[in-house]
């Protein structure tokens, strides 16, 4: 560090916010997990949306135009983490994706409500002639107004498999109220459901897991099926690398 520094901030060092569920119980945050600070390499400031306990749904505005208050309540913490003095913002959860362009607009600094943000972008690594294949927590619940505001639609080539077997996953996340979580189990059954998605669906190219409690099996889902595998965590990192440069040294 050398010369002039401007003290403008609440926080220093902690360039990546992310926003939390208020959790009604509990439940187990692994390494790995979105909201696990140990998962980062580098500070992360954690922040509770307070009173939001599960995700805010469309409509995004009621009929005068105004925010939702499940939303104001995203927005008012996004904000609160812009003016701590973080550099970008991580939500928590992937269908947060439904307020990706709210959120984005809202403060000057980046936001990522979601790993579907990078569906088109892989869409393009792998070709057209191949699908993405979306692994999530509910396949019922993503429809395309999760899918619209990052940018997925029917030009994108893309299958989508849910966690809905895993009863693991059921009892302690998704509204299950257990806060005990079989590590070993979850593993278990998250590799079969990946794998058998794999094998139903063969032009898969490679595999995007939207649920933030999934990056913990990402290794044991790309050495069961052998594809590319992102995630939140994918990215987070890169966002980081965006907003914290670092000098290289070495020798040619």
């Amino acid at each position: 560090m050398e010369g002039k520094v401007r003290g403008d901030k609440r926080y220093y060092g902690q360039a990546i916010g992310i926003a939390l569920l208020d959790q009604l119980h509990s439940q187990p945050l692994i390494p790995g997990n979105v909201g696990n600070a140990s998962t980062y390499d580098f500070p992360v400031r954690l922040k509770v949306i307070k009173g939001l306990h599960d995700n805010p749904y469309a409509p995004v505005r009621d009929e005068k135009g105004r925010y939702t208050p499940d939303v104001q309540r995203t927005v008012d913490t996004v904000k609160e983490l812009a003016a701590d003095g973080v550099r970008a913002v991580v939500m928590s959860c992937g269908f947060f994706s439904v307020v990706q362009e709210v959120l984005a607009e809202e403060v000057d600094i980046p936001v990522f409500s979601s790993p579907l943000l990078l569906v088109p972008l892989i869409s393009r690594l792998i070709g057209k002639q191949r699908n993405v294949g979306i692994l999530t927590a509910s396949k019922k619940r993503l429809t395309k107004e999760f899918l619209e505001p990052v940018g997925i639609d029917e030009t994108t080539a893309y299958v989508v498999e849910g966690l809905e077997a895993s009863t693991e996953f059921y009892a302690c996340f998704m509204g299950g109220t257990r806060t005990i979580l079989d590590v070993d189990l979850l593993r278990k059954q998250v590799v079969e459901i990946a794998t058998g998605f794999v094998k139903a669906n063969p032009g898969i190219g490679a595999l995007l897991l939207e649920c933030s409690d999934l990056p913990p099996f990402a290794a044991d889902i790309q050495e069961a099926t052998g594809k590319p595998v992102f995630d939140f965590i994918t990215f987070v990192n890169t966002i980081h690398q965006a907003v914290v440069q670092r000098r290289y040294s070495g020798f040619i």
